[in-house]
């Protein structure tokens, strides 16, 4: 199914809570989970940390960058170090990787189109007054080839509901069974949900539910919300939706994509 499992790593909880999940992936699969750590270049630059020194009143002198880079290397094999631990008592196999640049591009190009990459929404990822500041994790999603699993949660817990969002195109079968083929790493209960506002695709899910044995909920409702309430309601672990944009990956993923990714509350799973 996958020949890879990707996991980046910022040392927040929800990044430790995916590096669990992808490292549980990867063992039951018997493939590599390879997990980077990457390093943002801009905080070595020595005019931010000059600007820096001004703000928080610290002593700034040339070279003061090689200091904070050496530093900053050392707390990255830290993290490092764990999630080799974590996957040595998980059975994977599992290595490691540390570099410098832009985190989300760098993760993303770690991924190749049969990978799945696992990333974490730490809770500093949030609104600043409606307007919604893009975060690593949305940015991996929007550059990433592969499907993509991002983690919200502080804690771990099992995939016992999942549930499929698939928006009446055609494109979107290919999600039930990615999720059938997945679930054999789960066993969950796997919930078919359409947002069918006109009652126009009632025969066609009927028959997706039916054909694969997934319980189907369709209602008339915006589906963005639809998704979102039903997965607080149904206790869901794991949303999976689709993605479809082919231009200007980079800067857009898809309005109900990005509500859900926004205002989510559980473990969501973008697939190409």
């Amino acid at each position: 199914m996958f020949k890879r499992v990707i996991v980046g790593l910022d040392g927040s909880k929800p990044s430790f809570v995916a590096s669990q999940y992808g490292l549980e992936l990867g063992s039951k699969l018997n493939i590599p989970v390879v997990g980077i750590h990457v390093l943002d270049s801009t905080l070595t630059e020595e005019s931010l940390l000059a600007d820096l020194a001004g703000v928080l009143g610290f002593s700034y002198y040339e070279g003061i960058s090689a200091k904070v880079k050496e530093f900053l290397e050392k707390e990255s094999e830290a993290l490092l170090d764990e999630f080799s631990a974590l996957g040595r008592k998980l059975n994977a196999k599992v290595s490691t990787l540390q570099t410098w640049g832009n985190p989300a591009k760098e993760i993303a190009s770690q991924g190749d189109l049969e990978d799945i990459i696992f990333v974490g929404k730490p809770d500093h990822d949030k609104s600043i007054k409606g307007i919604h500041i893009s975060s690593t994790s949305e940015q991996v999603i929007k550059r990433a080839k592969c499907p993509v699993f991002v983690a919200f949660k502080d804690e771990y817990k099992p995939i016992e509901n999942i549930m499929i969002c698939h928006d009446g195109k055609d494109e979107d079968d290919k999600l039930l069974d990615f999720t059938k083929n997945l679930n054999n790493v789960y066993n969950a209960k796997i919930f078919l949900y359409h947002a069918d506002e006109f009652g126009s695709k009632k025969e066609k899910f009927e028959k997706l539910s039916k054909d694969y044995g997934f319980e189907l909920i369709i209602e008339k409702a915006v589906a963005e919300e639809g998704i979102v309430s039903n997965a607080e309601k149904l206790k869901i672990d794991l949303v999976i939706l689709g993605s479809h944009k082919k231009r200007l990956v980079h800067f857009f993923m898809g309005s109900t994509t990005t509500f859900v990714f926004h205002y989510i509350k559980t473990n969501m799973l973008v697939v190409k």
